[in-house]
């Protein structure tokens, strides 16, 4: 009864249509450095466009003057105007990042992490995924047309 129910616990964790699945299957194509996999599982137009509003949004909260609210404004156009190109850079950057047969930067604490470590919510078609232990990031993730979860927004905590 006892491996039933263990049975029954791994299979629900590990399906597919799963964020935990998904990113399961995130860390295997890191560990194998293979970039178009890899880049299935990440939104980057979603999370650099997350990030750059909630940098902008920042400054906008501290302008007291007419004119730092002036060049928020222009700040706001400027980034509309280049983030085509941006979000290019950044997925070209990230997909040199995974294919690097190294195993520094940015991924390195993914590939050694497991899933099992992660504090996932899922409301929806929407999941709020943290490291346990206060790793001071949170990112969300979305269930695609496809099924499969992708990261859409990281979020700093700290």
């Amino acid at each position: 009864m006892g491996l039933l129910l263990v049975g029954t616990l791994f299979a629900g964790c590990t399906l597919s249509n799963t964020p935990r699945r998904s990113l399961s299957e995130f860390r295997e194509a890191l560990l194998c450095h293979d970039a178009d996999r890899a880049l299935r599982y990440i939104d980057v137009d979603r999370v650099v466009d997350s990030m750059a509003k909630e940098m902008l949004r920042k400054y906008e909260v501290k302008a007291n003057t007419p004119l730092e609210a002036l060049g928020v404004m222009m700040g706001k156009e400027v980034a509309e105007t280049m983030m085509p190109e941006v979000r290019a850079l950044i997925r070209e950057q990230l997909w040199q990042a995974i294919a690097s047969p190294t195993e520094g930067g940015f991924f390195r604490d993914i590939r050694r992490a497991s899933v099992w470590y992660l504090t996932i919510q899922v409301e929806g078609d929407t999941a709020v995924v943290e490291p346990r232990g206060g790793s001071g990031i949170r990112f969300k993730m979305a269930r695609s047309d496809a099924g499969y979860w992708r990261i859409v927004e990281i979020v700093r905590t700290r």
